[in-house]
């Protein structure tokens, strides 16, 4: 008689019991910070045709064969030359980071109008995004 309580003793015992779940290893599981958030939005769309790396001088030949190719594809083609820094602590480092790009950058969009380009065609920004500082040169 012992024997048949023990089963129903042990299935009663484990009834109570509540099933692990996500709550029971994170209860409050740590959120995505702002910057991670902003350099998977950075890209949404957007592919760079030319990426210069901070310090390189010897830019002018490889943007001027993309810029024959896009023109080639598309001859109304508009530029945008981009100035990117990852984003700093304080606005002050941010804006430390990017004028320091800002020389390569013009010389980028100088280089692109050099190429045949309408001054118009081509613009000029800068912005705190991505996880690598650099000259982004897009296309539309």
């Amino acid at each position: 008689m012992r024997w048949t309580w023990t089963p129903c003793l042990l299935l009663l015992a484990l009834s109570a019991c509540a099933l692990p779940g996500r709550q029971t290893f994170a209860a409050k599981p740590a959120g995505a910070d702002t910057a991670s958030v902003n350099a998977t939005q950075a890209f949404s769309g957007r592919i760079p045709l030319v990426t210069i790396l901070p310090g390189t001088q010897d830019f002018a030949q490889p943007v001027q064969n993309a810029v024959k190719q896009a023109l080639a594809i598309k001859p109304t083609a508009q530029f945008e030359v981009e100035a990117q820094t990852p984003v700093a602590p304080s606005p002050e480092q941010s804006a430390e980071a990017l004028s320091g790009l800002a020389g390569t950058a013009a010389a980028v969009a100088k280089s692109i109008v050099a190429d045949g380009v309408p001054v118009d065609r081509v613009s000029l920004t800068a912005r705190t995004a991505g996880l690598d500082a650099g000259i982004l040169v897009y296309v539309k």
